[in-house]
């Protein structure tokens, strides 16, 4: 048994050596798989990747920050997730980016810096469109948990009721905000309940904050979603998040020990032909402090050393810089918003318009004024959901 154990083990090196020989030859010698198509009158192009790659490339982004854009959209469009902050790099066309906001579509940019890239030409080869920016689904079906309490002014009305058994007593926070953050007053001590989702909170203290509290605690929440916009949102969800990871945090030398039980494995000494053992262990490190587990396969561990040591090969050359997607749009869109004109709500003439009635999809109301409305005060058909619009 213990002999074709160990024949067993050393085909599988074989073959995983095989295997990193052979990504490794498709990496860098790319072109021989971009192929043109001299029947059409266009070039085209195909980009022969395997599987594995494509399955790697999701599983890359596990620990994410952003909910927009999302990990489906960075993985469909190209890039590998490099587990420092949102850093991203494409394998193919060696471009590092970072400092993503929700309003980046990861294809465009991705096509806007490198118009040559072999992933690009063969996504634009196979597709008429774009891969689409996912706005993880901000709008839906328009049904408030407690319809009655819709108006603003409902809301404030149960924070002034007089009978003293059940009054609302607290100054802070203050019932303006409360009521802002979608909260009517219960009547029992200190909590207060959404008209939408129906989710209850208590125990508030003089700092928190009704509309990050709404969002933190009730995600799913569309008026919070809504009224938080995408950016706050998502910041909101990554700081719960980081928060519950440090709280059940491993401790360093708890990973040390786990590492270092894992660096004579098969699969590390197959490694070792391809890449410096620090290499390997770094990506040892960042799995257990980031993911508290192993790989979930050999094939992870692969494209992990090999993300890691593209990523060292391109910032030692002098030339190379982390890119911000947005910051070469930066004056355009500055300029573009200097020559528009501040859109007011048609209901309270004081804030911005922001959402869209579906499906008429008529622009009228900010989130406050919009929440309160059953049909479209523009073409009164009735509101079946809404869409947040960002200028």
């Amino acid at each position: 048994m213990g002999k074709i154990k160990i024949k067993s083990l050393r085909q599988r090196c074989f073959s995983i050596t095989g295997k990193i020989k052979e990504e490794k030859d498709n990496f860098h010698q790319y072109q021989l798989s971009i192929l043109p198509n001299n029947t059409y009158t266009n070039q085209q192009y195909s980009l022969n990747e395997i599987q594995f790659i494509q399955k790697a490339r999701l599983r890359s982004f596990s620990n994410w920050p952003h909910f927009v854009p999302s990990s489906e959209v960075m993985s469909s469009s190209g890039w590998f997730y490099c587990n420092v902050n949102d850093r991203v790099i494409c394998i193919y066309c060696k471009i590092i980016c970072h400092k993503w906001i929700n309003t980046d579509n990861p294809y465009e940019v991705h096509a806007r810096l490198a118009p040559k890239c072999p992933f690009v030409l063969s996504i634009l080869s196979t597709s008429t469109e774009p891969p689409p920016l996912v706005t993880h689904n901000l709008h839906g079906e328009f049904q408030p948990r407690h319809p009655t309490m819709c108006e603003i002014r409902r809301r404030q009305e149960t924070f002034n009721n007089n009978n003293n058994n059940n009054r609302w007593t607290q100054t802070s926070p203050s019932v303006n905000d409360l009521v802002q953050a979608g909260f009517f007053y219960s009547g029992i001590g200190n909590t207060v309940s959404c008209f939408y989702c129906g989710g209850s909170l208590h125990h508030w203290g003089v700092n928190d904050n009704p509309k990050i509290e709404h969002a933190r605690w009730f995600p799913n929440c569309l008026y919070a979603k809504h009224l938080c916009g995408d950016h706050l949102h998502s910041k909101i969800q990554m700081r719960k998040k980081r928060l519950a990871i440090e709280k059940d945090n491993i401790d360093k030398d708890t990973i040390m020990r786990l590492v270092n039980a894992r660096l004579d494995l098969p699969i590390v000494q197959c490694l070792r032909k391809q890449y410096r053992f620090s290499i390997i262990r770094k990506c040892f490190e960042e799995q257990w402090k980031n993911n508290h587990d192993d790989f979930s396969s050999n094939d992870d561990l692969i494209m992990a050393c090999f993300i890691l040591q593209k990523q060292y090969d391109i910032c030692q050359e002098k030339s190379t810089k982390l890119i911000i997607p947005s910051q070469n749009q930066m004056s355009i869109n500055q300029f573009k918003k200097s020559q528009i004109k501040f859109d007011e709500c048609i209901i309270c003439f004081t804030e911005e318009k922001q959402l869209a009635c579906m499906p008429c999809g008529h622009l009228c109301a900010c989130v406050l004024c919009g929440y309160a409305l059953r049909t479209c005060p523009i073409c009164r058909q009735q509101i079946r959901s809404f869409v947040r619009i960002y200028s």
